[in-house]
């Protein structure tokens, strides 16, 4: 006991070390909590299911949406883990096999061969959120896709959607 309060008495500013690492312990520990919750309000609140995908892409009219409602719909191109394409993107991932189907492509995607600089893509993996596992969970390649979203726009606008299944 005498070797306690020595040791005590030549560290006296160890219990204040002590207590400033349990706070800093105890901050971070709810920095992590209410991350992961507000991760998990996000998913559920913004195309959280089927129905709520379907609802927020029958939305989208063609001429009408812009880049930026299509966010406010939920198709956040950063959270949902999309792929952007330019114009010579959308060329490729468009292109048909032969003359005969290039002609029956939607005149918004043949008008996108024609100026490719003022078009571009953004398409969007269909796969169930998931909601558990924390930071990790959010930031990992989707389990099961089911598909793709295709939104192509046209000077800002979307020009064409598509839902591709797999």
């Amino acid at each position: 006991m005498d070797n306690l309060l020595r040791w005590r008495d030549e560290y006296h500013v160890l219990p204040l070390v002590l207590i400033a690492s349990i706070v800093v312990l105890l901050a971070i520990v709810a920095a992590a909590l209410w991350s992961r919750g507000s991760i998990a309000d996000m998913d559920s609140k913004i195309l959280g299911s089927r129905s709520m995908l379907q609802t927020a892409y029958d939305r989208v009219l063609p001429g009408a949406t812009s880049r930026p409602q299509l966010v406010q719909l939920g198709f956040d191109s950063n959270r949902l883990k999309a792929r952007n394409l330019s114009g010579l993107g959308v060329q490729q991932h468009f292109m048909p096999a032969t003359s005969r189907e290039f002609d029956q492509l939607d005149p918004a995607i043949r008008s996108c061969f024609e100026t490719p600089d003022r078009c571009s893509a953004l398409i969007f993996p269909m796969a169930e959120p998931e909601l558990a596992g924390g930071f990790m969970a959010a930031h990992a390649a989707p389990a099961g896709e089911r598909g793709h979203i295709v939104f192509l726009l046209k000077s800002g606008r979307v020009a064409y959607k598509a839902i591709e299944e797999a």
